[in-house]
């Protein structure tokens, strides 16, 4: 699981980056052009397992992850093309943009303003040009394969190519459409930057994230973003960043004294799980208390396979425990005894938290 963090160069991509890796990656001056990417992978803060860990004080716990890469900025100025970088983004399972509202000559905006509108009008078209220049090759390979013959996966490819044509020359996402589960995976290879999960944040200063609701550039950037369909999020990176280089008792005793619920970093390390469409569900015991990402909607057998193939394989039934109803309860002998453990088939949906424990037989 990969969230590219993308943007304009100056966006403060990499602040966040470091406020959610608790990285010391460099930030980029912007004289300098740099290629560099930054890699962290960063636990999935998750209370349940905090909790189950107290309970059954076990020899290793193990978080859900997420890995996040910090890209750097998409810019055309000074000879430098955007395709590199377009294509490091490509290889991500889901988008962060970045957009500026933080103002200050210190760190100067890259065209000398700031306008998150502009911005993200300026990225929105950048992911649709690079996805119609992929898309009007494709559609050229395939008339030029079909003039040996017109074969019924060739004619069902092109007129998929087309109804993608059709949607980004209307200045459309390709996420925009409901597509066939065939269609789905005649697109997988492509990577289409339209078409990846999207969480736009906007970097704002302290004063903007305190008085969110009066500040014009605040609104303007909520704006555009709602316009566009997209939920967008608030993060004081600079500030942040500051506190996530704390220890996490010392962080821990700055959130409570300024009266601060979660974290910005938590905050948005939980909403990138989210945006991938991932759940967890949980397994418990002496020697391990562990949380195991899985796609929403899964089946039982199809998630036993993300603990061991062999575990799907010879699936028999999953024993299910609601973490909430464990915490009701307090113990798992509890649990039965109320009657609140189930057996459920292959066909079961596990739904977010819940403990599992997979009967099997190889």
């Amino acid at each position: 699981m990969k969230i590219g963090l993308a943007g304009l160069p100056m966006s403060g991509k990499t602040s966040i980056f470091n406020m959610a890796t608790r990285g010391k990656a460099q930030t980029r001056d912007y004289l300098v052009q740099t290629d560099e990417i930054n890699n962290g992978v960063i636990k999935v803060p998750d209370d349940r397992i905090d909790f189950l860990t107290g309970v059954f004080k076990p020899k290793k716990t193990v978080y859900a992850t997420v890995e996040f890469t910090d890209i750097p900025g998409i810019s055309h100025d000074e000879n430098k093309t955007a395709t590199k970088i377009l294509a490091n983004i490509r290889t991500c399972d889901a988008i962060m943009l970045v957009i500026r509202l933080f103002g200050g000559t210190d760190v100067p905006h890259i065209h000398n303003h700031i306008d998150p509108a502009a911005d993200v009008e300026e990225l929105y078209l950048e992911f649709i040009f690079s996805d119609l220049e992929m898309v009007m090759n494709k559609i050229e390979r395939i008339n030029k394969e079909m003039k040996a013959g017109k074969k019924p996966e060739l004619l069902r490819e092109l007129e998929l190519m087309q109804v993608l044509q059709k949607t980004l020359e209307d200045s459309k996402f390709i996420s925009a459409l409901s597509m066939t589960e065939e269609q789905e995976h005649l697109l997988k290879g492509f990577r289409f930057l339209t078409q990846k999960p999207l969480l736009l944040v906007g970097n704002c200063s302290d004063q903007q994230f305190s008085d969110q609701e009066n500040d014009p550039t605040v609104t303007n950037f909520r704006k555009v973003c709602r316009e566009k369909g997209w939920e967008p999020t608030l993060i004081a990176a600079k500030t942040e960043m500051e506190i996530s280089d704390l220890s996490p008792e010392e962080e821990a005793a700055f959130l409570e004294e300024y009266g601060i619920k979660e974290s910005g970093r938590n905050r948005l390390i939980t909403q990138a799980y989210r945006i991938l469409n991932y759940i967890s569900f949980l397994t418990v015991g002496e020697d391990e208390v562990r949380a195991w990402p899985i796609q929403k909607g899964l089946n039982a057998q199809k998630a036993a396979g993300k603990i061991h193939s062999d575990i799907e394989r010879g699936f028999i039934r999953a024993e299910v425990v609601a973490y909430n109803d464990f915490v009701t309860r307090g113990t798992m002998a509890a649990v039965k005894a109320a009657g609140l453990a189930r057996l459920e088939g292959k066909d079961y949906t596990v739904n977010d938290g819940d403990i599992i424990n997979f009967r099997f037989n190889v």
